[in-house]
């Protein structure tokens, strides 16, 4: 029988519903700090921030003499802004016939299609902001992977950083679906808990593998090779580099190593046997010979607190993964707690009818509202949320076609 009270609820809760099966990205990341944004915006207003604290690391000393004779660094603890910017949303229109339609035909019909392009794009800004700050990558540029070796090199990656071991999750492209999945289907175990969610494979070397078509591609900047470091031991988050022109571009996301600067075991700060791999952090034109890129890690030599081996040599040759002016699909694999997102609700304004629901943490609004001089009624379904940050950035790979 037709459902003649097709409310705004309603909608809203099948909305949800459809996000939540549609963004494997969002829904396998840190959206745990909702509560803290919501304190700090009321829920209502862009801009509001909170502060993601990070833990510091520490010092080991020989012996029984406390600190061994010395004094004991302050604790300072680093932290990441999480904050409250954008907003995007669908129109629909819900006219007198719609209402009358039952809630299964209005969402197959109408809020499916519109939910689908909506999540598409929310899940799609989100995936490119996040790839942009992780500075580890595997893989070839330009070859989409083939076997299940380079999903086991990211594990590798995550257990050489000491991530949790669970949840972890990757993501990955149709392409690279087609390419794994015939000669390793029989890896793939199966999850009841997670056969309804759009797109997942199955479960191998510790990750969850969903299928996602919403990944992104990083463009290379004009300039990669023959770049120098302009001046031995640097230290900090700005890299002096030299070889350039004042035309050369080098794009945020970029990732690269220098020769002889290796990663360190994150506890001890031993010397571990790969390059330690720097993400530019921003766009930049060269406009001299010679010119800086802001990078992650921060070059330090000197524990606690220490990222690599040794500070790099003057001409040390920096080596960037991919060919100039290109872009490449990345892949994404992280554990839970590398990322972190969150959500706000938005009120329902004076004179229009609506809702605000929450399902898992993702919060959305249905809302129409009536246009006196074209006699019209538009309907509108709302979304906002902080752009996602790394807290943990060692936690997540990038895996590269």
């Amino acid at each position: 029988m037709t459902n003649t009270l097709l409310t705004h609820s309603m909608i809203a809760r099948e909305a949800a519903a459809i996000m939540t099966e549609e963004m494997p990205f969002i829904m396998n990341v840190n959206r745990s700090r909702e509560d803290d944004v919501l304190a700090k915006v009321n829920g209502y207003k862009k801009g509001g921030s909170i502060k993601i604290k990070i833990p510091p690391p520490f010092k080991v000393y020989d012996g029984a003499v406390f600190a061994a004779g010395g004094s004991v660094d302050a604790i300072v603890e680093s932290y990441v802004t999480l904050t409250v910017a954008t907003q995007k949303h669908v129109p629909l229109t819900l006219t007198s016939l719609e209402k009358a339609l039952s809630i299964d035909e209005y969402k197959e019909r109408i809020l499916r299609p519109a939910m689908s392009t909506l999540c598409a794009t929310v899940e799609a800004d989100m995936i490119s902001k996040a790839m942009v700050q992780i500075p580890n990558l595997v893989g070839t540029a330009g070859t989409t992977p083939n076997s299940a070796k380079t999903y086991s090199q990211a594990r590798a990656v995550l257990q050489r950083h000491l991530a949790p071991n669970s949840p972890r999750t990757l993501l990955f492209s149709d392409d690279a679906n087609v390419e794994l999945v015939d000669a390793s289907k029989a890896l793939f175990i199966k999850d009841v808990e997670d056969q309804y969610s759009k797109g997942y494979v199955g479960r191998y070397g510790g990750f969850k593998f969903h299928e996602c078509v919403n990944l992104p591609t990083h463009t290379l900047g004009n300039k990669v090779a023959s770049v120098l470091v302009d001046g031995a031991s640097q230290t900090g988050a700005t890299l002096n580099v030299k070889g350039v022109a004042n035309t050369n571009t080098f794009t945020k996301g970029t990732v690269f190593t220098i020769a002889n600067v290796y990663e360190v075991h994150p506890l001890t700060g031993a010397a571990l046997p790969t390059l330690r791999q720097f993400v530019v952090t921003a766009d930049v034109t060269m406009t001299t010979t010679t010119g800086a890129l802001a990078i992650y890690p921060a070059l330090d030599a000197t524990a606690p607190g220490k990222t690599v081996s040794a500070l790099p040599a003057d001409g040390a040759a920096i080596t960037i993964v991919g060919s100039a002016s290109t872009g490449y699909r990345q892949n994404l694999a992280f554990q839970r707690d590398a990322i972190a997102c969150a959500f706000a609700p938005l009120p329902v304004l004076a004179g229009c009818e609506g809702y605000t629901f929450d399902a898992d943490g993702i919060s959305l609004r249905v809302m129409t509202g009536g246009d006196f001089t074209n006699d019209a009624e538009n309907t509108r379904i709302d979304v906002l949320y902080a752009d996602p940050v790394l807290v943990y950035r060692d936690h997540a790979v990038r895996i590269t076609e």
